[in-house]
């Protein structure tokens, strides 16, 4: 019988491969999505990275299980931005 795992849907990656650990299941295949570059880049898209992760303006969740568990296939969100940390510029 296959499992079903959609409670792992949307959890950062180190939370859901945690749960699968509990639950037994080892060497799990962590897979970024491949989606391609955007064609016009905006500012906010430099959050979108490792550096952008370590500062928590990103995290990679999962958005899809195969393999009974053994894959997870993930992708970065953007979850913040200075403009939201520091609010709107103020001009003199």
């Amino acid at each position: 019988m296959q499992q079903t795992f959609e409670h792992l849907l949307g959890l950062p990656t180190q939370t859901a491969l945690a749960l699968l650990t509990a639950a037994g299941i080892h060497e799990v295949q962590v897979v970024p999505t491949a989606a391609p570059p955007r064609r016009n880049p905006g500012p906010q898209d430099a959050q979108r990275s490792d550096k952008g992760e370590e500062e928590g303006y990103a995290s990679t969740r999962v958005v899809s299980v195969r393999d009974d568990g053994h894959t997870l296939i993930v992708s970065r969100f953007l979850v913040d931005s200075p403009l939201l940390r520091n609010g709107p510029a103020q001009s003199s």
